[in-house]
């Protein structure tokens, strides 16, 4: 391809009719590879086109796609921050290119998020916001919606996925499973949910949260999940957070709340021990045991027996790959997305639609409405921990807390090379992101 700021340009104008782009630069946001992406300026103001490169990056897009449009406007008018729009699609070669709005703002890590800081309120009322939603966007977008019992059963699940690789340690098994048995524990009341929130979604501006991406799990659930990142800023950090929002919202017990969140934190490990194995990666396997030993000791500490265990040599961990049972998980990301219905991805609206050359238009293309046009999602209904998505994610150490996008241009469809081992989130960011569902956890 020319120059990709400004193919991805004419790829925009044929998926926004009328668009008149006045500049193009390419995105910094998308290190990876996984897709090809650049921002626009334009008289609507500046706009961000994206072209996937691999599979698992269109995967990603399909997901994104409808998260965002189950975000109607009126939903987004009850949000303290702004949340990305979809402008228009395309067909670009054998994937598609998407337009949306570009949000700037900074990015933050949550290790350097201190009990003290400005940012501590505006965390609470945005995820409090988010918790607020009514159902009804979510069911009405055709999203997931998981019971209590099903998050339960869905942690379940990953932790005897994680079991099954033989390397997760007895004492964090029993913890694991004593965490499930506790029935009090699981009595909540489900909302709406991000469910992929963490410091790299979050645009930062003046002391407040300016805009949020990664709507790609949006459902409803366990709110203690959209907190659960936190305590990679720290407890205290954590716990700030949780007392600012308390006074927003009626978030239950506060008890169980904080326990739920401290244990998805710590499952965290789990989904990254998964990715390590399924994708064949000594490397991250390697890894995540390490992490898993921290926190086996820091349970022994609270007065748990130590189960002796020899470091696993290159020949150990490559044996145990070859040996590890499969476990098929009916309810997988992968599955889920490969069922989704492709008339809804490219026709959802004709607005959106490039008529390809040598195929009639869609007729019946109606408009549809509360979130049938829906962007940026995941999985909902299956385990969002059984994803082996192909790339990584970096955070800082750690294992997790003790449970307590002139004029259109013809023919711009020739493929997309893919390049990158897989997909990143890069849905509106100057700032560069690193993405990976599941990645690796970030320390306590």
């Amino acid at each position: 391809m020319a120059s990709i700021p400004l193919t991805l340009a004419a790829l925009a104008t044929s998926a926004v009719p009328g668009l008149a782009v006045h500049g193009a630069r390419e995105h910094a946001g998308d290190g990876d590879g996984a897709f090809t992406s650049a921002v626009l300026v334009a008289e609507e103001g500046e706009l961000i086109v994206r072209v996937p490169r691999t599979q698992a990056a269109e995967v990603q897009q399909s997901a994104e796609l409808l998260g965002l449009a189950a975000l109607t406007e009126g939903a987004r008018a009850r949000l303290p921050f702004a949340v990305p729009e979809t402008l228009g699609v395309t067909r670009a070669g054998d994937t598609r290119a998407t337009v949306t709005t570009f949000l700037a703002g900074g990015r933050v890590d949550a290790s350097d998020i201190e009990s003290e800081a400005l940012l501590l309120q505006p965390i609470a009322e945005a995820v409090a916001a988010i918790h607020e939603l009514p159902h009804s966007l979510v069911q009405q977008g055709g999203l997931g919606a998981l019971t209590a019992e099903e998050v339960r059963l869905q942690a379940a699940r990953l932790v005897e996925r994680a079991e099954s690789t033989r390397l997760l340690p007895e004492i964090v098994h029993e913890r694991w499973t004593q965490a499930l048995d506790a029935t009090e524990m699981w009595d909540f009341a489900p909302t709406v949910v991000h469910g992929s929130l963490d410091a790299d979604r979050l645009l930062v501006a003046d002391d407040g949260i300016a805009g949020v991406l990664g709507w790609g799990e949006l459902s409803v659930g366990d709110p203690a999940g959209d907190l659960a990142w936190l305590i990679s800023s720290g407890e205290e950090v954590f716990d700030a957070v949780l007392a600012r929002y308390s006074l927003l919202r009626d978030a239950g017990h506060l008890g169980r709340l904080r326990a739920r969140a401290l244990f998805t934190h710590q499952l965290g490990v789990a989904r990254w021990l998964l990715h390590g194995v399924e994708s064949r990666d000594s490397e991250i396997v390697d890894d995540a045991v390490a992490m898993l030993d921290r926190l086996m000791d820091r349970l022994t500490s609270m007065g748990e027996p130590l189960p002796t265990r020899r470091p696993l040599s290159d020949d150990q961990v490559s044996q145990l790959l070859d040996e590890v049972p499969q476990v098929n998980d009916l309810l997988s990301d992968t599955a889920a997305y490969e069922a989704l219905d492709e008339d809804r991805m490219f026709h959802a609206d004709t607005d959106f639609v490039e008529v390809l050359r040598g195929e009639p238009a869609d007729e019946d293309g109606d408009d549809r409405e509360d979130g049938d046009d829906r962007e940026d999602g995941d999985d909902r209904n299956g385990d969002r921990a059984d994803r082996s998505g192909d790339e990584r994610r970096e955070a800082p150490d750690g294992a997790g807390s003790d449970i307590q996008l002139t004029e259109p241009v013809e023919q711009l469809t020739e493929p997309i090379d893919p390049v990158g081992p897989g997909a990143a989130d890069d849905d509106g960011s100057d700032a560069p992101r690193a993405e990976g569902r599941p990645g690796r956890p970030g320390r306590s």
